[in-house]
């Protein structure tokens, strides 16, 4: 029987190294494996579906089902997750000694719509009162400046108080931030923040405690990216579904079996990863990377709501299970 050729473009991280290294096949398909950095990606899929199947912006998928765009279908995997209070920056020079200090300042972002973004001001919302409309958006090249920049997909807001401009094209957001021209930033690393400027400084300098202390709260460790389909392969082969979401689990249980406390050479170059692994699963349990809808419908359903609060959308999806693939729901038997 012949076998279904699909081209899958994704970051190469330790959970999807199988996939790369032919480690993993995926029942009943020929795999062309394409690495790419998550901006390039999620531009090129976003615009022009360029690949059978790709790591994509959770909050992008949103924004696109919400606004009656099907062109794909999830598959509730996700090769991205992490905590963002690390990622906002603040300039010295602005006298923000407290996230509420941030409300009627300017602050810079790579996209508004990116995921990690939207994480980081809903967090700002939930947890200090800060709302998108506290706050002047500014958008534009990050660590250099960028003439030719624009969104991944048109940005369209759905509430008038939102303010989202973008910088001059001979500025970066790292050095107006630098400067003190924008209060603070995020998610970026700012390049003067490698550099070691004394200008630029993270808004949580206890990001560690924080983070934990916000899942311990929350329950929620942030998904940034999910797998998704095109829907005219999808309809033509619908259990390809369940054989993406087979395979990056298997490659999942890889990457953890790799780091799971074993004696021999260290698989991250990491001195102490085993004691990171161990207080990991401390305060989230064994289980802290899970794939699946179940366990994780309040995550999703956090990021739905941020959509509308930031006025990505104008109305919540109506059912998350809509952004994936039915046969997924349930997760799936190795």
């Amino acid at each position: 029987m012949s076998r279904l050729d699909l081209t899958l473009a994704c970051g190469v991280y330790d959970r999807t190294y199988a996939l790369f290294d032919g480690s993993v096949r995926l029942e009943g398909v020929s795999l062309n494996m394409v690495p790419l950095h998550p901006g390039e990606l999620f531009r090129r899929q976003a615009r022009f579906a360029e690949f059978d199947a790709a790591e994509f912006s959770l909050a992008t998928l949103g924004i696109l089902h919400a606004q009656g765009d099907r062109r794909f279908v999830g598959i509730p995997v996700y090769p991205a997750r992490r905590f963002r209070h690390e990622h906002v920056w603040i300039s010295r020079r602005a006298g923000i000694e407290s996230p509420v200090d941030l409300k009627g300042k300017r602050v810079g972002v790579q996209e508004y719509i990116q995921t990690a973004s939207v994480w980081i001001r809903g967090i700002l919302s939930d947890d200090f009162g800060v709302t998108s409309q506290d706050v002047d958006w500014c958008v534009g090249g990050y660590n250099a400046p960028d003439p030719h920049y624009a969104h991944r997909i048109p940005l369209t807001l759905a509430q008038a108080k939102i303010r989202v401009t973008t910088i001059p094209s001979t500025e970066s957001i790292d050095g107006m931030l630098r400067r003190g021209d924008l209060a603070a930033a995020f998610p970026g690393v700012p390049q003067s923040f490698r550099d070691g400027s004394e200008d630029v400084a993270r808004l949580f300098e206890d990001y560690w405690n924080v983070e934990a202390d916000y899942f311990t709260r929350t329950g929620i460790f942030p998904i940034m990216h999910v797998v998704v389909v095109k829907r005219e392969l999808y309809e033509r082969h619908p259990w390809v579904a369940v054989s993406l979401y087979k395979a990056f689990e298997e490659a999942r249980r890889i990457a953890e079996r790799r780091y799971d406390f074993s004696p021999g050479p260290l698989h991250a170059s990491l001195p102490w990863v085993n004691h990171h692994l161990e207080e990991t699963r401390k305060i989230m349990g064994h289980d802290y990377w899970s794939y699946g809808l179940r366990g994780n419908e309040h995550v999703i359903e956090t990021m739905m709501r941020y959509l509308v609060e930031q006025g990505l959308v104008e109305s919540p999806v109506a059912d998350m299970t809509e952004l994936f693939a039915p046969e997924t729901h349930a997760g799936v038997e190795l």
